[in-house]
Order: structure tokens, then C-alpha cells, then sequence
């Protein structure tokens, strides 16, 4: 019997042996099968154990970072120590360096891999990129109470911070160049900012946002949207280490969800969890859906409702606030110096900043347009838009707004131009070219108006992709036009002043020299006469010696008068109190009666006075104005006639008569001749030809008066021919 249970243990215990055999063998096989590496791999990572060089970086929680015992940490060392557990190595890991000077390391072969690095063009030129081991969602900061949603479409017009030189603000510029983005150093800094209000907004990944918020104890912040950019985390290696690279692709394929779930949420905080989420939410539903059920739905719509009228409201006032903003800076600029060029080109720089493209200002101070600004938001650029404006200026009949603008005064908008509207608007192909260069899609004119004339016009441009001009810009653009045009015509008005008083001043100069020299030439002759009457007895006073000196004294007492006669005139001529009294005149006689007044005169200057009046021509003129008319043309003929003969001409003409007065003296420059005819002016110095410079003017001014015309023919040194053109009406 015993010797039977003998062989049961004997035999239940071999059987046990051989399971276990089973067992063990199945085990070992299963470890052979599961290694992910190829035996040439596990050779060349078993040769290279501890040498393969890991290359870190620092500065970039919860990523990758050194902590406060001075050790590598975050998600790149929990996924370096994960790595080297399933592939059974260990790396060789350098201290962590700057981000820069990792890929740098790479460059120079100092360093095979790379742990939790994003890709760009210049780091895939040197690395080869696993699949990407996290993934993280950049999101909309804002302080609570302020926002409880927003979209990136509604921070335009607010202050929205972005890590300077981060990916994110490449993509937002390119994305969204309407936001106002206010670099900051590090994401740090702008969680800082926005907790204390310099900040209205921060767009930053959640894992960095999450980890800086528990560290740094930041309590008054929330999320608030989401921005569809997302960070992409890799292992790189090196290129030319292709059996690294397989053996670590193997090796992170073995991590699984759940380890990768595990690092998340180690580093990365869930606040704020979705109401929808919370299980006190849900019963809170189950308990009054049946009773309030009506009400809720009534309500949900309800708050939609006013969140759209919020946001409309919010986009509404921001966009109110950047518009008064910008205004109120260009106010500042238009009204800091009357120098409109230096004005225009500050102004050109503010447009650019705000519009985007490029603009151009021109002024039209004589009709004829003149560019005095122009600017470009890309510096490079500038250059293309003053070939553009200088050597193509805007005409009157193009097709573009700006034309449009010089022909009607109005302004015109081009919300979007493609190659073909731009072409039509070119005037060959360097012009569209030029249009292309500094970018056209879009496009406004509006006219500078002020005191109901064209001074001048604006013309905004933009070629950025998704820009469209609307009603909005070119509102905004007919506000800053309406006032650079009455800064201009500020500064028009101010020179115009400035030329006045010069004007002024240097009549009172004149006049007191022209009147000075005949009331001289009476203080001699009477001091010349009291020297004689003492000198000799009373009865033998020589009488033509004192008839000699009487005629002087006559003479300078009628130039004396003469001089204070035209400036009445002009007092009378500007305050329209100048009444003309017509009577039948003789014109020819007249002429003749002017002429024989001057014969002593011409004889004086060495001029020969040569009338041809031997005709009829009779009209209604006053005739001392007519005869002051004839007698400033003659005197200033025999003034610059430089001795040479005097031609005095009638002509009648069926309804008219034609006065002409030619000498062949000093002659007129096309300059002066454009401006003889002003109050005070003169074609030449007063040093060396006397007179107010208002003959001419009051000469015009009466014939204008008769209804006729004055004009003059005239070059230099060809001497000059001034015609009277007169209706013989009753005017």
C-alpha cells in the first residue's frame, strides 16, 4: 500500500517538474519573441550602452527643465527613463543646456538624440523625428470675471500676450495679423501680466500655463477659449545614426497609452474641469428636468442671446476704443509742427501700422497733384512704393480710386482687386508689376477737404492675404483725412500769413523810402529858397530862380500825392468802396492828353513816346481812371524802357477798345509775369527802380472794374507789351 502512494507522489511530482519546465520554457520564449530589436540592434545597443549621448534642455516646464536639486526633470526625463526601462540601456545625458545650443551640439556630432524637441526647418535638416510623444493645446488666458468665453476673432483691439519668439507667434502673425500682440519674454512673465491687468489675454500651451499656475500659486486666472495650434514633442535623432533611429521608434512604440496618460497627468494640472463633467451637474439635471425643464431651455436661450450681444458689444466697444486710440494719435502727430511733409511722413508710418500695405499722401497746392508722403509696413518695401507714386502719379480718368478721387472729389473704395482689375488700372506692364511688388488686394482714395476745396488725397493699399478693405476702413480713413486737411490748410493758411507780414513789411519799408524822397527834395528846395530870401533885399528876389524852385517843390508835391493817391486806392479796392463814375469818353483823345502830360518825362529818360491813336474810338469810362490806368502803364514803360522808344497804341474792335503799351527795355521773366499784377509786387529790386509795386495791381483792378482784361507779352531782355482790352458798354 505504501509503496503504491510512493509512486502517486513520485509520479504527481514529475508531472509538477515538467510543468514548471513547460512554464519556465514558455516564459523564456515569450521574452525572446517580445524583444522589439533584431539582434544586430540589441548587439549594437549592448556595444554602445552608455554612450549614446542625450542632448537636454532647460528653461521649459514642465517639459524640460531643471529642478530645484539641480536635476534634469519634467516630461522629457520621465519619457528618457521610460525608454531606457523598455529598450534595458542606459543614455549618456549631458547637463541641460539652452535650447539653441542643444541643436547646436547636434550640429557639431556631439549629441545623438534629443528628447520631447518640436520640429522646424532647420532641426528636421539635422534630426529624424519620431511620431510625436505629447501633444499639447495652446489656449486663451484672461483674469476671472472679465471674459467667460472668448475666440480669437474677439481679442482684435485687445492687449494679447504671446511668448516672444515661440512658435504660437509665428503662427498668430501669420494667421492673425488683426491681433495686438505684446510680446513677453517667457510664458512666466506673461501669467505675471496678465494676473496684474498689464494683460487682457494670454495665449500659451496648457501644459506650460498649467504647471506655471500651481508653482507660481496664481489664483485669479482662467481658460477662456482655444487656439488650434498645438505643440508637437518628439524624440529626434541624429540622421546619421539610422540604427539609433529604428531602435528608438521600437522602443517608444512599446509605451503604451496608459504610461503616456500617466506622465500627462503627473505634470499637467486639471483645473477648471468642464461643468459638463461633474457629477453634481448631471444630478442637479436629473432632479429638475421634469419640473423645469421649460424654463431652463428658456433661460439657456435667453443667456445665449445676451452672450452674443456681450460679444458683439465687446467687439464693438474694442474696436470703438482702437479707432479713438488711433485717431487721437494721429491728432497728435497733424497737430505737433506745421511742416506738412514731416507731418505726413509720421502720419504715413501710423497709417501702415494700422491698415497695413502701404499708403501714399499727395498735395495739390496749384492744382497740379504733388506727393509729399509715403510709406510701407514692411521697411524693405519703401522703396518700391516711391517708384510706384513718383514715377506713375495719379491722374484724373484712372480707373483706380485714386484716379476717381482727382475726377469727382469723392471717395472711392476697392474692397478686393484681383490681376485682372489690376491690370486694367495699370498704364503698362512695370506698373502692374509695381502693384504686385508692394502689394495690392485691396484699396481706398479718399480726397483732403477743407473749407469746401481739394487740397490734397490719401490713398491706403493692403496686399496681406484675407485683408479686405470695407465700409469700416474707409469711414476710419475719411475721419483722418477730414483732419490732415485742416492741419494742412492750418499750415497753407500760417505760410500764407507769414507772407503777408513780409509783404507788409517790406511795403512799409518801400513806402517810407518813396515817401522820404520827394518830402527830402521839399525840405531843400524850401531850405535852398529861405537861404535866398535872406541872402538878398526883398525887392530884388530873383523871380525865375524862385519860379525855378517852385516847379520842383510842384513837382515833388504831385508825386507826394500821387503816392498817397494809390495807397487810398488800395484802402478803397480792399474794402470795396471804389465807385466808378462812366461818361462818354474819347479813348484816342485821352491817350493823346496822357501822352503830351509825359512828353517831359520821356524826354528826361531818353525814350521817344510814339502815339498811334489817329482813329475813333469812344466809349463809357471814368475817365480819370481810365487816364490812371493809361498813366501807370506809360510811366512804367518809360521806367523800364532803358531809353529805347515808346510805342502807345489805339486799336478799336467791334464792341471793345484795345489800348496797348509796348517798350523794348529790361523785359519780364514767365515768374514775374504771373505775379506783377499782385498787390505789392515787382518784377524787379526796389533798389534800383523806385515805386509801392501797386501800380499794376490798382491798373488791373480798375480795367477788371470797366469789365475788360489787362494782360502782358513779354520775355527778357525783348522788352514787354501791356494790353488794355475794354467793352465800350455802359459797364
Amino acid at each position: 500500500m505504501r509503496r503504491r502512494w510512493n509512486r502517486w507522489w513520485l509520479l504527481l511530482g514529475a508531472l509538477a517538474l515538467v510543468g514548471a519546465g513547460l512554464v519556465l520554457a514558455r516564459v523564456v520564449a515569450q521574452s525572446r519573441t517580445s524583444d522589439p530589436l533584431t539582434r544586430e540592434e540589441r548587439e549594437w545597443l549592448r556595444q554602445h550602452d552608455g554612450r549614446i549621448v542625450l542632448g537636454t534642455y532647460s528653461g521649459a516646464p514642465p517639459f524640460s527643465f531643471v529642478n530645484e536639486r539641480g536635476a534634469y526633470s519634467g516630461m522629457a526625463a520621465d519619457y528618457v527613463r521610460l525608454l531606457e526601462q523598455k529598450l534595458g540601456f542606459l543614455f549618456h545625458i549631458d547637463p541641460p543646456l539652452p535650447i539653441e545650443e542643444v541643436v547646436r551640439a547636434v550640429r557639431e556630432g556631439e549629441v545623438d538624440v534629443t528628447a520631447l524637441l518640436a520640429k522646424s526647418p532647420e532641426r528636421a535638416a539635422l534630426l529624424s523625428f519620431t511620431e510625436p510623444l505629447v501633444s499639447a493645446p495652446t489656449v486663451i488666458l484672461v483674469r476671472r470675471g472679465r471674459w467667460e468665453k472668448l475666440s480669437l476673432d474677439e481679442l482684435r483691439g485687445l492687449r494679447v500676450g504671446v511668448g516672444k519668439g515661440y512658435a504660437l507667434e509665428d503662427y498668430l502673425r501669420d494667421q492673425y495679423p488683426a491681433l495686438h500682440l505684446l510680446p513677453v519674454e517667457d510664458n512666466l512673465e506673461g501669467l505675471r501680466r496678465l494676473a496684474t491687468g498689464e494683460l487682457d489675454a494670454l495665449l500659451a500651451d496648457i501644459a506650460t500655463a498649467s504647471y506655471l499656475i500651481s508653482e507660481e500659486n496664481i489664483t485669479n486666472l482662467h481658460v477662456a477659449g482655444d487656439v488650434p495650434f498645438r505643440y508637437q514633442l518628439a524624440f529626434g535623432v541624429r540622421k546619421d545614426q539610422a540604427v539609433l533611429e529604428s531602435i528608438i521608434r521600437k522602443g517608444q512604440a512599446r509605451i503604451t497609452p496608459g504610461e503616456r496618460k500617466a506622465i500627462w497627468e503627473r505634470w499637467v494640472i486639471q483645473w477648471e474641469e468642464p461643468f459638463y463633467r461633474q457629477a453634481s451637474f448631471w444630478r442637479f439635471v436629473a432632479l429638475l428636468a421634469a419640473g423645469v425643464g421649460l424654463l431652463v431651455g428658456a433661460v439657456v436661450l435667453w443667456n445665449k442671446a445676451l452672450q452674443r450681444q456681450v460679444r458683439a458689444k465687446t467687439a464693438e466697444l474694442a474696436e470703438a476704443n482702437r479707432r479713438v486710440s488711433f485717431l487721437a494719435e494721429s491728432g497728435v502727430i497733424l497737430s505737433e509742427t506745421l511742416d506738412s511733409e514731416q507731418t505726413f511722413a509720421r502720419l504715413g508710418e501710423l497709417l501702415v501700422r494700422e491698415f497695413g500695405g502701404w499708403c501714399s499722401m499727395a498735395v495739390m497746392p496749384d492744382g497740379q497733384i504733388r506727393r509729399v508722403g509715403w510709406a510701407h509696413a514692411d521697411p524693405g518695401k519703401r522703396a518700391l512704393v516711391e517708384a510706384l507714386v513718383m514715377r506713375y502719379p495719379a491722374r484724373a480718368g484712372d480707373p483706380g480710386p485714386s484716379g476717381q478721387v482727382l475726377t469727382d472729389g469723392k471717395a472711392h473704395l476697392a474692397a478686393e482687386l484681383t490681376e485682372q482689375d489690376l491690370r486694367a488700372i495699370a498704364r503698362n506692364e512695370e506698373h502692374a508689376a509695381l502693384f504686385r511688388m508692394v502689394g495690392t488686394r485691396t484699396a481706398l482714395a479718399v480726397p483732403l477737404i477743407a473749407r469746401g476745396q481739394m487740397l490734397g488725397m490719401l490713398t491706403l493699399a493692403s496686399g496681406v492675404p484675407g485683408r479686405r478693405f470695407g465700409h469700416g476702413e474707409l469711414e476710419l480713413a475719411q475721419e483722418v483725412a477730414r483732419r490732415a486737411a485742416i492741419a494742412l490748410d492750418n499750415a497753407r493758411l500760417f505760410a500764407q500769413a507769414q507772407d503777408a507780414i513780409h509783404m507788409r513789411d517790406l511795403f512799409l519799408v518801400v513806402a517810407a523810402h518813396e515817401l522820404r524822397t520827394p518830402l527830402t527834395s521839399l525840405n531843400l528846395r524850401l531850405e535852398k529858397l529861405g537861404r535866398l530870401a535872406r541872402k538878398v533885399a526883398p525887392d530884388t528876389l530873383p523871380t525865375s530862380r524862385v519860379l525855378s524852385e517852385l516847379g520842383v517843390i510842384e513837382k515833388q508835391t504831385h508825386k507826394l500825392g500821387a503816392l498817397i493817391e494809390q495807397l487810398l486806392d488800395v484802402s478803397r479796392l480792399t474794402a470795396g468802396t471804389l465807385e466808378l463814375r462812366p461818361e462818354p469818353v474819347d479813348v484816342c483823345r485821352l491817350v493823346r492828353d496822357v501822352a503830351e502830360a509825359f512828353q517831359e518825362q520821356a524826354s528826361r529818360s531818353g525814350s521817344r513816346l510814339e502815339l498811334q491813336a489817329n482813329c475813333s474810338a469812344e466809349g463809357w469810362f471814368d475817365r480819370l481812371r481810365l487816364e490812371q490806368v493809361v498813366g501807370n502803364l506809360v510811366s512804367n514803360a518809360l521806367k523800364f524802357g532803358g531809353g529805347k522808344p515808346i510805342e502807345v497804341r489805339i486799336e478799336p474792335v467791334p464792341g471793345r477798345v484795345r489800348i496797348s503799351v509796348r517798350d523794348h527795355g529790361i523785359g519780364l521773366t514767365d515768374e514775374a509775369k504771373a505775379r506783377i499784377f499782385e498787390k505789392f509786387e515787382r518784377a524787379v529790386s526796389e533798389r534800383h527802380y523806385g515805386g509801392l509795386g501797386l501800380g499794376l495791381y490798382i491798373s488791373r483792378q480798375l480795367v477788371e472794374a470797366h469789365g475788360g482784361t489787362i494782360t502782358v507779352e513779354s520775355a527778357p531782355g525783348a522788352g514787354s507789351t501791356f494790353t488794355v482790352d475794354l467793352p465800350r458798354e455802359r459797364p
